[in-house]
């Protein structure tokens, strides 16, 4: 059924465009020119279905994030924090029971620091396929899913070269990467379900974007905040006709935030939110920080710069980018210098804002009489641009011989764990908790303060260097003061692996 247009606003001259956008007197004359402008003739001339250029896209990065995200965890680049607190999380979900997960601590329930019940839904997923890589598997579909709703926005309202050059530039998307880089997170569903309510509102499909909007409250407890302000773009895109479902839509968002925030994640934690901890005092004093670090140039303006540099500033001349200020307000308004940078997980939600509100742009500039040619050079340059930030970035270790293969330590681990009975307890390091989390309960080496268990086992990798919780000297003190303890004995010893068992 047809959707009903705003009347609150006026129409956007770029609604009416054609599917395809028809040649301009700049695209029509294929002369003498360069290589390159015959190259930018013949991608605009092309005239392949869009949604098998989005289908195709998903196929390719799908393989490229699965890939990277298997041999990355085979290679003991994945942690305890966070893949192998998920794993214990999801397998918990598996078997109809509380997500427990003992790296985080004694009876410690995940709910109990952030909200993200969505993840349950892999627990029947991960009985079929009991191992972290089925995590990282949905993580890498879920990343790629979201390139077919933007691609296929770019490929029907701005032409199959604009749709190839998107498709690169959300596909080594700078914040896609470093989540890929960074385990396993709940965000994981959030960056589809943006895309596809995002290009629902470029499409003028504001009931679908509403609806896209709405689960984002259960991927985590901030993104509500950002439902809210989904609502309100639409409310103001198309006036009136959308109001009662726009309001109903905040409302809803705010309600999960406050409920996720102020009852449920108390109830399974600490009971209090920890996260509000990170920020400071009073917001003034949160605002002044922010201001100074910005002017001082602090790894929130790297990050600001990032962001807008992808899509050469123009997501500014989008409403829509207005949909990345909850998640950038809590993190540059936290004292917590790790939310500020363009590492770790915290950019992936962010990446098809961005990208969707660039596509936004162009396409109302290619409503206003921006030559085709035009729009194809400034999707060029983003993808060009996300090749640059790719080549310095984590994917570029796909390109290097020995990614592929798992590294020294490989067989001291699988044939200590091969010892290890199923389903008995170890305390191990942050890098090889992952491939021992499937068969048995694992703690963290050295002890956190909330573990109050006695592991049957302990495996260190006395190699670990600089990896949450202790470093590598501090890591080798706590295994020689549990031997001298003669609580555990010896059983092996392997490049640098060393695994010991309670007496």
């Amino acid at each position: 059924m047809t959707e009903l247009r705003g009347t609150g606003t006026a129409t956007d001259v770029s609604s009416r465009q054609p599917d395809r956008p028809a040649p301009d007197s700049s695209t029509s004359a294929v002369g003498s020119g360069s290589a390159r402008t015959r190259l930018t003739d013949i991608l605009i001339a092309v005239r392949t279905p869009p949604w098998i250029l989005a289908l195709a896209t998903f196929a390719v990065l799908a393989t490229i994030y699965c890939l990277y995200s298997i041999q990355r965890h085979e290679r003991f680049g994945s942690t305890g924090w966070d893949l192998g607190i998920f794993t214990q999380a999801v397998k918990a979900y598996g078997h109809f029971r509380a997500p427990a997960v003992p790296l985080e601590g004694t009876d410690v329930n995940l709910l109990g620091d952030h909200f993200q019940p969505w993840i349950a839904v892999i627990g029947p997923l991960y009985r079929l396929f009991p191992t972290p890589v089925t995590l990282l598997v949905v993580q890498g579909l879920l990343f790629a899913l979201a390139a077919i709703p933007i691609v296929r926005l770019a490929a029907t309202r701005l032409g199959m070269a604009v749709g190839v050059f998107i498709a690169i530039a959300y596909g080594l998307a700078w914040g896609i990467a470093q989540a890929l880089a960074f385990d396993f997170h709940e965000i994981a569903l959030a960056v589809p379900l943006l895309a596809f309510s995002l290009v629902a509102v470029v499409e003028e499909r504001w009931r679908a974007a509403l609806l896209y909007a709405l689960p984002l409250v259960f991927c985590k407890e901030d993104l509500g905040v950002t439902v809210v302000v989904i609502a309100a773009v639409v409310a103001l895109r198309f006036g009136r006709v959308s109001y009662r479902w726009a309001v109903g839509t905040a409302i809803w968002g705010a309600a999960w935030t406050l409920i996720a925030a102020k009852v449920i994640i108390p109830a399974m934690g600490s009971g209090d939110y920890t996260y509000e901890s990170k920020f400071a005092d009073s917001p003034a004093e949160g605002v002044r920080g922010f201001i100074i670090g910005v002017s001082q140039g602090d790894a929130r303006a790297s990050t600001a710069f990032l962001l807008l540099v992808i899509t050469l500033f123009l997501a500014v001349r989008s409403p829509i980018i207005l949909v990345a200020v909850p998640t950038l307000a809590w993190r540059f308004l936290s004292v917590n210098h790790l939310y500020w940078g363009f590492g770790f997980h915290y950019n992936a939600t962010l990446m098809p804002i961005m990208i969707v509100a660039m596509l936004d742009a162009l396409i109302r500039l290619r409503g206003r009489s921006m030559s085709q040619r035009t729009v194809v050079g400034f999707a060029a340059a983003a993808a060009a641009i996300a090749v640059v930030l790719a080549w310095a970035g984590p994917l570029d270790r796909l390109t290097e011989r020995d990614f592929y293969s798992r590294g020294d330590q490989a067989q001291a681990v699988d044939e200590f764990g091969a010892m290890i009975p199923d389903g008995q307890s170890v305390a191990t390091t942050n890098n090889l908790a992952p491939h021992l989390v499937a068969d048995h309960e694992v703690t963290l080496f050295p002890k956190q303060k909330r573990d109050r268990s006695t592991a049957q086992w302990i495996m260190v990798d006395t190699n670990i260097s600089g990896l949450f919780p202790a470093n590598k000297a501090d890591t080798n003190n706590a295994l020689e003061k549990i031997e001298d303890s003669g609580q555990y004995v010896r059983v092996a010893a392997d490049d640098g692996v060393v695994l010991l068992r309670l007496r």
